[in-house]
């Protein structure tokens, strides 16, 4: 078998035909045959991007991109978010959202309020796992969130803001 002989493939091209029978001629325009419809690309570590849209009505659009395995998948994107947006200057500051989650981690989750100063926790226990014991796992999961709570920079803001307002009262 000879490795030269090559065949050759048909590939489809979208385009404008254009037959002038004063001269029999035929012109091929190739539909994309065209100029990029990105500007001004950027990318960031993560595999976020950046661009603006040609055309008409310009647009600034941006991707975000994060692996489903990803331990915290908010605060990468985040990251992101950040690096993809610091040349850009808000006309007015962005209001931080009133909950936050704070531990996301083993079937826990716990939500912080500033605005109420509350907490509230849900957790998540697979029983086809843990048949026998689930009180272990409820324990579990309470030891965990008591661990992670007093390593958040939030939470502790918020405890002291109201010792703070408990001690003036």
């Amino acid at each position: 078998m000879d490795t030269t002989d090559k065949k050759k493939k048909k590939v489809k091209v979208r385009g404008t035909g254009t037959f002038d029978p004063t001269d029999n001629s035929f012109k091929f325009d190739p539909f994309n045959d065209a100029p990029s419809t990105q500007a001004n690309v950027k990318t960031c570590a993560g595999g976020g991007k950046c661009w603006t849209t040609t055309g008409a009505d310009p647009s600034k659009m941006l991707t975000l991109k994060c692996k489903v395995s990803s331990p915290d998948p908010y605060a990468e994107l985040s990251r992101q978010f950040a690096a993809l947006t610091k040349d850009m200057k808000p006309k007015k500051p962005v209001e931080q959202p009133t909950e936050q989650r704070v531990v996301s981690e083993g079937g826990l989750q716990c939500w912080l309020n500033t605005d109420k100063s509350e907490l509230a926790f849900s957790g998540t226990i697979d029983l086809t796992k843990h048949t026998r014991d689930w009180q272990a796992e409820v324990l579990r999961q309470v030891q965990l969130m008591v661990r992670r709570l007093p390593a958040n920079e939030r939470f502790n803001t918020v405890i002291k803001t109201i010792k703070k307002e408990q001690n003036h009262v």
